[in-house]
């Protein structure tokens, strides 16, 4: 068995029993306290004031997954899906905004954080910005700013992101949704959605990825 068929089947397995303690914790231990505190100190922030965090947070570099938590306790499953897909061409306009206006001290702050910033022919630019956005390990709002940088225009780093980005969010909605409603199926339905992007995503990269970033 190769190693990379190892470290899936590890991370899928890891999924499962995540699943199963988690379960055990949603059936055995009295959380409705502790559920009734965040729902109430999420139902205090009006709103307004929770989109404008939402929004301008991540794109200072505050990790995505959290807010995208939080709308899931505070607007439900639909609606938070919903602004999660209005919210996405906002930031990825604030990133390819920024990028361009502050062009060296971005590159050099991604420099800092040990990515490098990417040349990207012409012929590639499509193929490269899906593939960029779906690969995991570089952070939401790094992305953001990296692929204007390497000169993408404007339309695909928006387009791009919302395609992309979108469906990677939603597992941490029906999480978010799943604690506040102490609902195992809908925990094990996020559950199944992180092991299946997970997965969709290994199989990009050895199909895709590395051939698309060697050539450039």
């Amino acid at each position: 068995m190769d190693k990379k068929r190892s470290i899936i089947i590890i991370a899928i397995s890891l999924f499962l029993v995540a699943g199963l303690f988690a379960a055990g914790v949603y059936s055995g231990l009295p959380f409705e306290s502790l559920r009734n505190e965040v729902s109430y100190i999420l139902k205090s922030i009006s709103p307004f004031l929770f989109i404008v965090l939402m929004i301008t947070l991540p794109a200072a570099g505050f990790p995505v997954s959290v807010f995208l938590i939080m709308a899931g306790i505070k607007f439900g499953i639909f609606y938070a899906v919903f602004l999660w897909i209005l919210i996405l061409p906002l930031h990825a306009t604030i990133g390819y905004f920024l990028s361009s206006k502050l062009r060296q001290p971005v590159k050099r702050l991604i420099e800092k954080r040990k990515y490098h910033v990417p040349k990207i022919p012409e012929h590639s630019i499509a193929m490269y910005s899906f593939l960029f956005y779906a690969i995991p390990g570089i952070p939401y709002s790094a992305k953001n700013y990296i692929l204007p940088l390497a000169g993408v225009p404007f339309s695909y780093c928006v387009l791009m992101n919302s395609i992309v980005q979108a469906p990677q969010g939603i597992p941490f909605i029906v999480l978010g949704r799943s604690a506040t409603e102490m609902d195992a199926n809908l925990l094990y339905i996020s559950l199944i959605m992180f092991a299946v992007l997970f997965t969709t995503l290994r199989w990009l990269k050895r199909k895709y990825w590395d051939a698309v970033h060697y050539e450039n």
